[in-house]
C-alpha cells in the first residue's frame, strides 16, 4: 500500500493520478468520432487546415492528429500527398462487417449482466428521440450514442477500442448509404434491443444487433459505395 506523502509534516491524502490528455489526443479523438458518426464520406479529402478550422485548434496538433490517424488506417495518404477517407474494397468491407457482427454482439451480450434500470431509461429516451428524428446527421449521432452506451457496459477498454476502430471504417460508408436506408428497420431493431436488455434475453439482443449490422451493410452494397463501385 502506498504511503501518504507529507509537506511540512502534514500528511497528504493519496489521490488517483490525473489523466494527462494532450491537445493532440483531443483533436485525434474528435476526428475519430467524426469518422465513426459518418461526418466524412469515403474518398473525401481531409486537410490539416480543415481539421484545425473545424475544431478551432492550431495547425500543429491538427497535423499530429492527422499523422496518427494515417498510421491507424483511419485516413489514407495517397501517392500525390493528399489525405482522404479510405474507400474499402468489397472484400475488405465484407470482412469488416463480419468482425463487427462478432465483436459487437459479444460486447452487447456481456452488457446484459451489467445493465441497470437507469441505463434502460437512457436508452429509451434516446430511442424515443430517434423515432422522431428526420435529420440524417442527427440520427447517426444518436445511433452512435445508443450503440456505444450498450457496448461500454459490456466491453473491456481493449475490446471497445477495437469496436471504435471498426466504426471508424464503417461510419463514412453508413453515411454514404443513408439516403437509401429505411429508418423504420433501424427504429424497430433499437426497440427490440431495449426489450431484450430488459428481459435479460441474450439471444434476442444478439439477433437484433446482427440484423441491424447486416441490413445496413446490404444497403451500402446496393448503394454502390465500395471502392470498385467508383471504377
Amino acid at each position: 500500500m502506498r504511503k501518504n506523502q507529507s509537506i511540512d509534516g502534514a500528511a497528504l491524502p493519496v489521490l488517483k493520478p490525473v489523466a494527462n490528455i494532450t491537445l493532440r489526443e483531443q483533436v485525434t479523438q474528435s476526428v475519430r468520432n467524426a469518422l465513426m458518426n459518418g461526418n466524412f464520406q469515403p474518398g473525401q479529402a481531409v486537410t490539416v487546415k480543415a481539421i484545425s478550422t473545424m475544431l478551432g485548434a492550431s495547425v500543429m496538433p491538427a497535423r499530429e492528429a492527422m499523422n496518427r490517424l494515417i498510421a491507424e488506417g483511419a485516413l489514407e495518404l495517397r501517392a500525390n500527398r493528399t489525405v482522404i477517407v479510405p474507400r474499402l474494397s468489397r472484400q475488405d468491407f465484407d470482412e469488416l462487417t463480419e468482425l463487427r457482427c462478432h465483436i459487437e454482439c459479444l460486447a452487447a451480450v456481456q452488457a446484459v449482466e451489467r445493465i441497470l434500470p437507469a441505463h434502460i431509461a437512457d436508452l429509451k429516451q434516446m430511442e424515443a428521440a430517434m423515432r422522431s428524428e428526420t435529420d440524417p446527421d442527427a440520427y447517426l449521432n444518436a445511433n452512435f450514442r445508443f450503440h456505444f452506451l450498450i457496448y461500454q457496459l459490456g466491453a473491456s477498454s481493449f475490446v471497445l477500442s477495437i469496436i471504435e476502430k471498426l466504426w471508424v471504417r464503417a461510419g463514412p460508408l453508413i453515411r454514404f448509404g443513408l439516403g437509401d436506408m429505411d429508418f423504420a428497420d433501424s427504429r424497430r431493431l433499437h426497440a427490440l434491443m431495449i426489450k431484450s436488455l430488459e428481459k435479460k434475453d441474450k439471444e434476442g439482443l444478439r439477433q437484433a444487433i446482427l440484423v441491424d449490422i447486416s441490413v445496413a451493410a446490404q444497403t451500402i452494397r446496393e448503394a454502390r459505395g465500395l471502392a470498385g463501385d467508383w471504377a
